[in-house]
C-alpha cells in the first residue's frame, strides 16, 4: 500500500507500507479524499509528536473495503471520526473520546501522532468511528465533516446566544465553517477578521461579513480565536467587551501572550475547544446532509498522493496561501 510518510527532515515521501488486516470490530477504508488540515502544517514540524515514518491526515472520506461487523457494507461511502480514544473509559462512553484519559489524542487520534492517518491509499480504523455518508453528499464534501464538527463543538462550548455580537479571528477553513454554523444557530451579528483578500471575498460571497485586520469593529460578546499565533489571545481580548468570552481553537506550540490586566479588569472568560465529541461529529453530518453549509466554496485544489505535490501545497498554505484554501489529497485519482 502507498502512503506519504514524514521524513527525518520533516518532508513527505511516498513509500510502500504494510497494509494491516483489520481485527474484529475494525474496518479497512479505501481513502477517496483526505484534506490537508492546518494542524497537519504544525504537526509536520513537531518530531516530538509526529515521529519520522508517521502518516498524517485526519479529514477523511472513502469506501469500506473490508467490513469488520454487520453495520457497514463493502463499497459503502463513509467518513471517519478520527478521535477513537480507548472506547471504554467514562469519557469515551459518553462520546468524549477526544478527551480520553486512557489513550491521549497523540496515541489514539488518526493521523495526529503515532496512528497512521489518511495520507494513504487505505486506513484501518475501529468500526465505531466510521459513519455512512448521507445520500447526495459528494465524498469531496464529506471529507470536511471533521473540521465542520470542530466548528459545531466550538459553538456548543461557547454559550453564545442569538443576540450576541460575535467576532471570528481567522477566515481559514474553521473560521469559514464557524461563521456558517453560527448563522444557522440564529446568531445574526457575525464578522470574520481575515487579512487575505481572497478569503474575505469567499466569505462575502456566501453572506458572511468579512473585514480586514485594521478595520475597527464594535467590541464583541464572544471572540472565536482560530489563528493560533503568539499574539492571537491578546488580540482577542482587545476586541472583546467587558464580561465577554474568548473561545480558543487556534493551535500554537509556543508560549502565548495574554494581557493579564485586560483579562482581570474585563473579567474575560476563556474557553478551550479541542476537536470534537461524537455528538458534534454527528451534528456536522446532519448539516452536510441538509446542504446547509457551502463547504464546496472553500475546496480549491485536489492533488494526487504524491510527495512533491502535497509538500508544495503544505508549504504554500504555511506561507502565503494565495488562492488556495482547502486542498484535498485524492489517493485513488
Amino acid at each position: 500500500m502507498r502512503a506519504l510518510v514524514v521524513t527525518e527532515e520533516r518532508g513527505l515521501r511516498l513509500a510502500e507500507v504494510e497494509e494491516r488486516e483489520p481485527a474484529p470490530g475494525w474496518v479497512r477504508v479505501d481513502v477517496a479524499f483526505c484534506a490537508i488540515c492546518g494542524s497537519d502544517l504544525h504537526l509536520r514540524a513537531m518530531p516530538h509528536v509526529v515521529p519520522a515514518g508517521a502518516v498524517l491526515g485526519h479529514e477523511i472520506s472513502g469506501h469500506v473495503a473490508a467490513p469488520g461487523g454487520e453495520r457497514l457494507a463493502a463499497g459503502q461511502a463513509v467518513v471517519v471520526w478520527p478521535k477513537a480514544g480507548c472506547g471504554a473509559c467514562d469519557g469515551c462512553r459518553v462520546g468524549d473520546n477526544h478527551l480520553c484519559a486512557v489513550q491521549p489524542w497523540q496515541l489514539s487520534s488518526l493521523g495526529l501522532g503515532t496512528r497512521a492517518g489518511g495520507y494513504a491509499e487505505s486506513i484501518v480504523v475501529p468500526e465505531h468511528t466510521v459513519y455512512p455518508v448521507p445520500d447526495g453528499v459528494p465524498l469531496k464534501h464529506a471529507a470536511l465533516t471533521e473540521p465542520l464538527s470542530c466548528a459545531v463543538h466550538a459553538v456548543d462550548r461557547s454559550g453564545v446566544s442569538g443576540s450576541d455580537t460575535v467576532t471570528i479571528l481567522g477566515g481559514g477553513t474553521v473560521g469559514f465553517l464557524l461563521a456558517h454554523v453560527l448563522l444557522l444557530r440564529g446568531v445574526e451579528d457575525v464578522r470574520v477578521v481575515e487579512p487575505n483578500a481572497v478569503r474575505r471575498a469567499r466569505l462575502a460571497a456566501t453572506g458572511i461579513t468579512a473585514v480586514d485586520v485594521d478595520e475597527r469593529n464594535p467590541d464583541a460578546d464572544v471572540v472565536f480565536e482560530c489563528v493560533g499565533s503568539v499574539t492571537a489571545l491578546s488580540e482577542s481580548a482587545r476586541r472583546l467587551r467587558t464580561g465577554g468570552t474568548i473561545v480558543a481553537l487556534g493551535v500554537n506550540e509556543r508560549p502565548t501572550e495574554l494581557d493579564s490586566v485586560a483579562l482581570i479588569t474585563k473579567e474575560i472568560r476563556i474557553v478551550g475547544s479541542f476537536a470534537q465529541n461524537r455528538g458534534a461529529f454527528e451534528a456536522a453530518l446532519d448539516l452536510l446532509a441538509g446542504g446547509d453549509v457551502p463547504v464546496g466554496r472553500i475546496i480549491t485544489d485536489v492533488v494526487p498522493l504524491d510527495g512533491g505535490s502535497v509538500t508544495a501545497m503544505m508549504d504554500a498554505l504555511t506561507g502565503r496561501p494565495g488562492d488556495h484554501q482547502v486542498v484535498m489529497i485524492a489517493p485513488g485519482g
